[in-house]
């Protein structure tokens, strides 16, 4: 696996609305069409180019079956092997067996739940929980869930209300832990937008407005008791453990007005000679100490998934995919024009595509199990 080479892409500010992806910007691509930057009164503008990156992007993403992005994949479900592995060492080996995710390139284990038999048990990282006891007793724009980092002074204060920054207990219990669901994970709400008439996605900045409470937390319905949310933080390993939950700014308060809070508790042991260990290049995870009992179906993983490294070739790909959207939009030749003396739009838009298409070929990648 490559590291880090001097030709990665090293300047990664994404911001779609203003023209910046993770793969690629609106002045590269600019630079690759040999025309002045984009900007909010060019057509298109530097936010309809980001819009463009989104897509290609994704489309990168797709035909090498990896990413260089950090991307979240929720409650994969696997079957637990037993006895067999990549690494036999004789009659001994130090798991008992293994599960292997979808993606590769593993980079942040969230949650992995094991069956059983009578309850998911997560053995991963650092947990807390919400319950709606009583939606009634819960006051729009009072009752508040904090959620504090450790020793940072970052406090999400998450308040009941209908607007994008709170989540509506109005409807019932269930419906008011779907909606926190989405307010942490900061998601459109679909599961609740039919009710209670949402329209754009949620969120919310911690107290000084610097950073997202999608990016130090996730969370997801407890699937034996919807009327509790479990929350995981996104801290490497169990460095969560130091996080705070408590009610209405008061750090002495875990139940009120219709809500209990469990404390931030360490669930992780991991590592060559503990519980489990993880391969992360190859997406495999391994059982040593604490497994499921039943085989089928038996082991749940939520992670982030990505390279992180973004190579100069991915780059390049991806402006020029982004630079045939520009092509093949730009019907008027506002932008490019042509005068006779070089090569027509579309022969532009066929070679950078073949190119860029050609690149993506050479990086797709694939994991091989050997028995």
């Amino acid at each position: 696996m490559t590291y880090k080479s001097p030709s990665d892409t090293t300047t990664i500010n994404p911001d779609y609305s203003a023209g910046r992806g993770y793969y690629t910007t609106a002045d590269k691509v600019a630079e690759l069409l040999q025309i002045p930057p984009f900007t909010a009164n060019t057509t298109p503008m530097h936010s309809e180019v980001g819009e463009f990156i989104k897509r290609v992007e994704d489309l990168v993403d797709g035909k090498t079956k990896t990413s260089w992005r950090k991307i979240l994949y929720e409650k994969e479900h696997h079957n637990f092997t037993v006895g067999i592995g990549h690494y036999p060492a004789g009659r001994w080996r130090d798991y008992l067996g293994f599960v292997q995710l979808d993606r590769h390139s593993l980079s942040k284990m969230i949650r992995l739940d094991i069956w059983e038999g009578s309850k998911w048990t997560n053995i991963c990282g650092a947990e807390a929980s919400v319950t709606m006891d009583d939606y009634t007793s819960m006051v729009s724009g009072t009752t508040t869930i904090n959620l504090r980092l450790p020793n940072s002074g970052l406090i999400f204060n998450l308040l009941a209300g209908t607007t994008t920054s709170r989540f509506d207990t109005t409807y019932g219990n269930k419906t008011a832990a779907m909606e926190l669901v989405s307010l942490i994970n900061e998601r459109f709400p679909d599961k609740t937008a039919s009710l209670t008439g949402a329209t754009a996605a949620k969120g919310q900045t911690d107290s000084t407005g610097a950073k997202q409470v999608s990016d130090f937390f996730y969370a997801t319905l407890d699937s034996e008791n919807t009327n509790r949310v479990l929350i995981s933080s996104l801290l490497p390993s169990d460095d969560g453990a130091n996080c705070s939950i408590y009610l209405n700014g008061s750090s002495s308060t875990t139940s009120t007005q219709g809500v209990t809070v469990g404390a931030f508790t360490d669930k992780e042991d991991s590592g060559r000679m503990n519980e489990w260990w993880s391969i992360g290049r190859e997406g495999r995870v391994f059982f040593r100490d604490k497994f499921p009992y039943i085989h089928l179906n038996s082991v749940r993983a939520t992670y982030y998934a990505g390279d992180g490294n973004i190579p100069a070739a991915i780059t390049d790909a991806a402006t020029k995919l982004v630079a045939c959207e520009i092509l093949r939009s730009d019907d008027a030749t506002v932008l490019i024009t042509e005068s006779g003396n070089q090569i027509s739009v579309k022969e532009k838009y066929d070679l950078l595509r073949t190119e860029a298409m050609e690149i993506l070929d050479g990086k797709k990648e694939g994991v091989f199990l050997i028995e």
